[in-house]
């Protein structure tokens, strides 16, 4: 009886120790640079802007050539998306759907990153080009 549960305890213990099986995919850190198309599907409008965001470990800090379109915050990977949690605070009489938030899909390749939500009938597309590290 004894020799089962030490031969169980062996299994469990290599078990514990078998190589991660890294489900997630493997997110580049840092600087990536490009365009935030915005489509208002309703109105058919299209309104274009520059982006610039810093993705290092588990942070992001993005800035863009509008005024109000900047955030930091949390993000994480999961399958082929990624979610962003802004920090900052944001005043809840308007709507803040141009600010880069919530769950976004990506497509990444060798320096290219493609982020992609659609969300209260607009569809909101970056592609981005890495231009440096953290």
């Amino acid at each position: 009886m004894e020799r089962i549960f030490l031969f169980l305890i062996i299994i469990i213990s290599c078990y514990g120790c078998t190589e991660y099986n890294d489900e997630i995919p493997k997110f580049p850190t840092g600087i990536f640079y490009g365009e935030k198309t915005i489509h208002y599907l309703l109105t058919d409008t299209i309104t274009r802007d520059t982006v610039t965001i810093k993705f290092d470990n588990i942070k992001y800090i993005y800035s863009s050539s509008w005024s109000l379109d900047y955030g930091k915050g949390n993000y994480v990977i999961s399958n082929d998306s990624i979610e962003f949690y802004d920090e900052k605070f944001r005043n809840t009489l308007y709507t803040w759907d141009w600010i880069i938030s919530g769950k976004f899909e990506y497509k990444l390749a060798d320096d290219l990153l493609v982020l992609k939500k659609r969300q209260n009938n607009q569809l909101t597309t970056c592609s981005l080009k890495k231009i440096g590290e953290p």
